[in-house]
């Protein structure tokens, strides 16, 4: 029996084939769209982790990666096929970053910026919508929001795949420093746009921590608390600093010394040499203490006996530079007769070419010499 080919069989036909093509492109694109899809490319495991342990967990990733509406996905995937050659090449980067900015639209799917005032994080006022009439993209402030800025962090090259599982995604996204902004990009931004600097600004409560208010803080219970935790300290006063302190050295994540098999320990500076360092302890450091009364000339040798170090933070030997906390130095009113040329000259008893300190000395110069050349015992001539 032969088939006649009428234009309603040829167009039939036609239709036939149309709804096929649609119905297995539109089942591939959906596949090809799942986070389980993408999280089947081993370079995606770091992304796939950490989008696991992220408050975004239920999003799918072309939630985000591609903008919003059908044409758009679609155009998405007609022009990257590019990424998925690159995959089975092995034809791409070290670090997989993001080259397209995620644009707002996407955010504002879920998120309402007219009513969005405040963050979870307790006492910040973020106004979500005065931010973005003013052209302050999402993405400026919440980068780490998915993935907690792990590509910046150097954990995703390719020797780091097969490391990757759901403890290491956990780690890093509980660390809310991964995944908030850090402050420095809401002042660089305030100082750009001309906004306001004050903590009140962002901040409803008060700024200053109850131990801040006790009588003897600023006297003399700062120091002590500062040398148990620098960095503390830091969160808070490295924005009152015009100079930018190097507080630690070293891997500090737990989750970057997994990955990268590092067991060494971060050092972190001392008291003293971050009071040299901040400009906002400089500026109070530099002025006379109230410690420093009329009686502390007759008992500041007695006191720097006992305690050496809190001298120097703010005293040098020889201030030189902007690191020096005062230029008052012991020599500022003990001025050593070494200074002098020809000094063994005029010495009582002649000395050699290089000499030592000996008991001898001691006779006449008793303290004056362990002030400055320490207390240990002379050598006996």
């Amino acid at each position: 029996m032969s088939i006649i080919l009428t234009k309603k069989n040829i167009l039939l036909t036609f239709l036939f084939i149309l709804v096929g093509v649609v119905a297995l492109f539109w089942g591939t694109f959906e596949k090809t769209s799942s986070t389980e899809y993408c999280a089947s490319c081993h370079s995606m495991k770091p992304e796939f982790y950490t989008l696991k342990a992220s408050s975004h967990n239920q999003v799918a990733c072309v939630a985000c990666h591609v903008e919003p509406g059908t044409v758009k996905k679609v155009k998405y995937k007609l022009f990257n096929i590019k990424e998925w050659i690159a995959t089975l090449t092995g034809n791409y980067g070290i670090v997989i970053t993001t080259t397209t900015p995620i644009p707002d639209a996407t955010c504002i799917q879920c998120h309402d910026m007219k009513t969005r005032k405040v963050t979870p994080s307790g006492d910040l006022i973020i106004p979500h919508d005065k931010h973005m009439q003013a052209g302050v993209s999402c993405t400026l402030c919440h980068t780490g929001v998915a993935h907690g800025n792990i590509a910046e962090k150097q954990v995703t090259f390719r020797s780091d795949y097969a490391k990757w599982n759901d403890t290491i995604g956990k780690s890093i996204m509980a660390d809310v420093k991964n995944i908030r902004p850090d402050m420095d990009v809401c002042m660089n931004c305030h100082k750009l746009r001309k906004a306001p600097l004050n903590c009140s600004a962002c901040h409803t409560g008060s700024m200053v921590p109850a131990n801040h208010k006790e009588e003897a803080f600023k006297i003399s219970t700062h120091g002590t608390l500062a040398a148990k935790d620098i960095k503390a300290c830091d969160d808070c006063h490295s924005y009152m600093s015009k100079d930018p302190v190097e507080v630690s050295k070293g891997s500090e994540s737990a989750s970057k010394q997994f990955l990268l098999n590092d067991s060494g320990k971060p050092t972190t500076i001392s008291v003293s040499n971050y009071a040299k360092a901040n400009t906002f302890c400089k500026d109070c450091h530099g002025k006379r203490p109230v410690s420093h009364d009329e009686n502390f000339q007759q008992n500041h040798g007695t006191l720097a006996v006992k305690d050496k170090d809190s001298c120097l933070i703010c005293h040098e030997n020889k201030p030189t530079g902007t690191s020096a906390v005062t230029k008052t130095s012991c020599g500022s009113c003990h001025p050593s007769t070494h200074s002098r040329n020809n000094w063994r000259k005029g010495h009582p008893i002649t000395l050699p070419e290089n000499p030592k300190i000996t008991e001898l000395c001691y006779n006449c110069h008793t303290q004056i010499c362990a002030n400055c050349h320490g207390g240990g015992k002379p050598k006996k001539k």
